[in-house]
């Protein structure tokens, strides 16, 4: 894939160029420590040192309420509602590129989610190495520093004004002729981006899983009974934060609501999460995860087993955004597996 030089006085242009056609949202810091991606304006201050966005870029994919179909119930008609706008995301580390290259997998196997498959062949994702990391962040060890695919162009900061863009796409190619052509990256500057990167993963290196992450599932074969289970799950509220801030979880729950003249109406989904207890609650009022050590339990399998069963990859990316948001501070996959790895090793 070529690479080229960006100079930091280049990007307003381009950002100019492409909010033309797209919705642009970029990393801006929102109060002390906080950070979430916004729409750009010429005015806003990018952050480039964030070191985690607040919201995951799931919510511009699979939003967190979606129209599905509008129906006239006096005619008896309905119609599908697609709502594919064209935007663009600057600023996606890593391990969230590597959780929408994996919602890309599972939407698109079995029935193909084509609310999902629309919205992602409109938006552009542009990748942007941290440069800092998280306290709550093991990306690292749960192999995702790093990712080839699932974006259109990867930029690393290599000098206080200067990029190095790697090209991940043809459209991500033509993104970056939009403002004038850029020069061919040199051979001093692809090495001061791997080392931009290495300085970062060092960081990254100090904090994370004890034990290789492709052992997850395996551990988890092992502790179905483990008393982690109940001794953690006493504490959880329930309140599903865990599961609304997590890259990749796509969970969701089908309504409908009729407007006030009860002619017409819509059905819509909205995020829906397992660790509520409403989530398992079936017909007759039977509920097959009713214990909260149930739903914790299989929060678990499902990020370090189940999804692994399905695409080869955790469910988890160390991103570290359950931990920040659990008021319990109970929801932390790297304490819960290298508990159970001490357990059954």
């Amino acid at each position: 894939m070529p690479s080229y030089t960006v100079y930091l006085e280049q990007l307003p242009g381009m950002l100019e160029a492409w909010a033309k056609d797209h919705a642009v949202y970029v990393p801006v810091q929102t109060e002390p420590g906080f950070y979430d991606y916004a729409p750009w304006r010429e005015d806003v201050e990018i952050a480039w040192e964030f070191d985690v966005a607040y919201n995951s870029p799931k919510r511009f994919l699979m939003p967190p309420k979606e129209e599905l179909i509008a129906f006239d119930a006096e005619k008896y008609t309905a119609k599908a509602t697609f709502e594919a706008p064209a935007q663009m995301v600057f600023g996606v580390h890593p391990y969230d590129v590597r959780a929408i290259a994996q919602l890309d997998q599972i939407m698109e196997s079995g029935a193909p989610d084509q609310y999902y498959l629309r919205r992602r062949e409109n938006t552009v994702i542009m990748a942007l190495d941290p440069l800092r990391v998280s306290e709550t962040a093991f990306w690292s060890t749960m192999g995702a520093g790093e990712c080839d695919l699932g974006f259109d162009l990867y930029w690393t900061k290599i000098g206080p004004a200067a990029f190095l863009v790697r090209v991940g796409s043809a459209r991500g190619e033509e993104l970056l002729m939009a403002a004038g052509k850029p020069v061919k990256a040199s051979t001093s500057e692809r090495d001061a981006a791997c080392r931009a990167q290495e300085a970062v993963r060092r960081v990254a290196d100090r904090r994370g899983l004890r034990f290789p992450w492709q052992e997850v599932p395996a551990v988890l074969d092992r502790s179905w009974n483990s008393g982690l289970w109940r001794e953690r799950s006493e504490m959880c509220l329930g309140c599903g934060s865990c599961n609304v801030v997590c890259p990749t979880c796509y969970c969701f729950d089908v309504r409908e609501e009729m407007d006030l003249s009860m002619k017409s109406g819509t059905r819509y989904r909205t995020w829906d999460a397992c660790m509520l207890s409403s989530f398992a609650l079936i017909a007759g009022g039977h509920n097959f995860r009713e214990k909260a050590l149930e739903r914790y339990r299989h929060r678990y399998f499902r990020k370090g087993k189940y999804i692994h069963d399905m695409v080869g990859e955790l469910g988890c990316v160390g991103c570290g955004r359950c931990v920040r948001a659990c008021t319990a501070r109970i929801a932390n996959p790297m304490e819960v597996y290298n508990a159970l790895w001490e357990e059954t090793r």
